[in-house]
């Protein structure tokens, strides 16, 4: 009876563990041909995950970054003093860049939305709330007049750029600026921008060695 039992016991066991074995594995998200275009221009320490209506695009390993407005001269004029003012006041973070995409905006409604945000004064005073991502004008969102506008549009869709920078912070040293530098251009080789006006900042302070 005890060997009749056992018996049972495995053949029941062999059946729960096939049964595991045939279990269907639930499929990986598919990437949008957006996804796969962006991906296709990343450098390989880059990674990207996707979303709703969004895509986050992240540097694998953290970068230094570093207050870089209002600076003491003196520090461009000694390399020591530079590093060691970066080891003292930078502070290691992730650096991600986000694409949100939403319906096309038109390049009127771009035009009027575009004209009260030029008329706001910013200075190296200006303070604004601290959050996750900062577009290219965010130091100008303390003004009630400020409307966040896309950089690019691709077929049916506006885009809104945004990274975890601070507008008033680098990044260090400047290989590492330059790469993320490079990735923002790659992204930018991809869509259409709505305006000409200017181009991204440099994330660094360029020094010489």
């Amino acid at each position: 009876m005890k060997h009749a039992l056992s018996v049972i016991a495995l053949l029941l066991l062999l059946l729960t563990f096939a049964g595991c074995r045939n279990t269907t594995r639930a499929p990986l998200p598919q990437r949008s041909e957006t996804a796969k275009r962006i991906e296709a221009v990343l450098p390989h320490n880059w990674e990207l995950s996707e979303s709703n209506d969004q895509i986050i695009i992240s540097r694998r390993e953290p970068v230094t970054s570093y207050g870089c407005v209002g600076l003491d001269v003196n520090l461009f004029r000694h390399l020591d003093l530079w590093k060691k003012h970066i080891e003292a006041n930078g502070s290691r973070e992730n650096y991600k860049i986000r694409l949100r995409f939403a319906p096309r905006m038109s390049f009127e409604e771009y035009a009027r939305l575009k004209e009260p945000n030029n008329q706001i004064t910013v200075t190296k005073s200006t303070i604004i709330q601290g959050r996750d991502f900062y577009e290219d004008d965010a130091m100008k969102s303390f003004d009630p007049r400020y409307r966040e506008l896309p950089k690019y549009y691709y077929e049916h869709h506006s885009i809104y750029l945004a990274t975890t920078l601070h507008p008033w912070e680098c990044l260090y040293p400047d290989e590492v600026a330059i790469e993320c530098e490079n990735v923002l251009r790659s992204l930018g080789s991809l869509f259409t921008p709505y305006s000409q006006d200017g181009g991204r900042r440099a994330l660094s302070i360029r020094m010489s060695s």
